[in-house]
């Protein structure tokens, strides 16, 4: 392997490591605006089946 190949291997794997990172934290967010959505739902069916 030469010098350049390790520096586009080093690359890649910086830029794979960026890119997961993020995917990571906008899974997140997906999730907890979900959770937060299914929760209020269920909120609102208890209060309807209250009636």
């Amino acid at each position: 392997m030469a010098i350049s190949d390790i520096k586009l291997l080093a690359i890649n794997g910086i830029a794979l490591a960026v890119s997961m990172t993020h995917i990571e934290v906008s899974l997140k967010i997906i999730l907890l605006v979900v959770t937060i959505g299914y929760t209020v739902s269920k909120w609102l069916k208890l209060k309807d089946d209250k009636k």
